[in-house]
């Protein structure tokens, strides 16, 4: 037998591929998000939550049906869909109770945990329902504005930038030591494009003296926002404002030691001159020993080599190459900086998460 005869594929590893495996994946992708957008996960974060340190969440039929007001026969066919996908195991059989599986809990549910990957799934979820949008753009090449999207998939889509605040904290807190003393001790953050509050409540949580301010054109995304500074009695605080970035920067200078822009830059307006100008108002902005760190993918050319894995950066492209989207290489990026104020333009990356960081000098 040949080399190239013993590496073939056969035809059952390709059932396996395209049949078994990809069906699996689809109605595990398909539970998950109608578990999100019912509130069922979010019950279970805040069940989960109440009782302490957990590494799994018991719940019944009837608890779920009550507590959320869902039809009991659809939540049972969902309940039992999810226990096939492996979402949730049998806890107790004579009391009818199921329990989150293995790692369900850290991995899908809380959004607090450095595991947690839920948001991508609901990504993914996502494509769905925007099909026939996305097929009459293949044709026309008509574009969406992002604030055209439904309030609740764009806030599904936000979800998925909760781990990549909790990386962003780390890659900061771990490269710039002095820097972060100084946010702890007090200090001032801007986000540009807070959204949702996602990343907001992380470093309002991990940095408990410091002022925040989070400013964004999405009145849908600031009154979340708002809703979870509420909620922890951060007012005094912490400030978030609907308003585009040149009209605070007009009578903000040199206010803040850190600026974030987590996934922001590609969701502006794509003309480079635009995105410029808003690099030259942060710039106003920022002290003179602060920081801007911004987070985004940067996509290789589709026939660069292929250095490592690009799963997410090239999936991120496809899913918005139907709304206004531009991103940008690693070369394109610090181009684009290199024609703006900032001096400095830093790439730091660790186990194939990177960022970039920003400073005046």
């Amino acid at each position: 037998m040949s080399r190239r005869e013993e590496s073939q594929v056969t035809i059952m590893d390709q059932m396996k591929k395209f049949a078994i495996k990809s069906m699996y994946g689809f109605q595990t992708v398909i539970v998950y998000g109608m578990g999100v957008r019912l509130g069922i996960f979010d019950y279970l974060f805040a069940k989960g939550k109440s009782a302490g340190e957990v590494e799994a969440v018991s719940l019944t039929l009837d608890e779920l049906a009550q507590e959320i007001d869902l039809d009991e026969r659809y939540l049972e066919a969902w309940l039992h869909m999810a226990l096939d996908r492996g979402l949730f195991e049998i806890d107790d059989v004579e009391k009818r109770t199921l329990r989150t599986a293995s790692f369900v809990y850290d991995l899908l549910i809380n959004r607090e945990s450095l595991l947690y990957i839920g948001g991508n799934l609901s990504v993914f979820y996502l494509m769905a329902p925007y099909q026939d949008q996305l097929l009459e753009n293949f044709k026309t090449g008509k574009r969406l504005d992002y604030l055209d999207i439904l309030p609740q998939d764009y806030q599904m889509a936000q979800s998925a930038c909760v781990i990549t605040s909790r990386i962003i904290e780390d890659i900061y807190s771990n490269n710039f030591k002095e820097h972060h003393r100084i946010l702890q001790k007090g200090g001032s953050i801007l986000e540009v494009g807070c959204g949702y509050g996602y990343t907001l409540e992380l470093w309002a949580k991990n940095y408990e003296n410091a002022r925040i301010v989070g400013i964004d054109i999405d009145p849908n995304g600031v009154a979340h926002s708002l809703e979870i500074v509420k909620k922890n009695n951060w007012q005094d605080r912490i400030e978030v404002l609907h308003t585009p970035i040149n009209t605070y920067a007009s009578s903000h200078q040199k206010e803040f030691d850190l600026m974030l822009m987590n996934h922001v830059l590609h969701e502006m307006d794509p003309d480079d001159s635009y995105r410029k100008n808003v690099f030259a108002d942060l710039y106003s902005m920022l002290k003179d020993d602060g920081l801007l760190i911004v987070a985004e993918h940067n996509i290789p050319d589709m026939f660069a080599p292929k250095e490592r894995p690009l799963f997410f950066e090239i999936w991120h492209k496809f899913f918005e190459a139907g709304v206004n989207s531009k991103f940008y290489t690693k070369e394109e990026f610090q181009a684009l900086v290199g024609d703006t104020p900032f001096e400095t333009a830093e790439f730091l990356e660790e186990d194939n998460n990177y960022l970039w960081v920003l400073k005046r000098k």
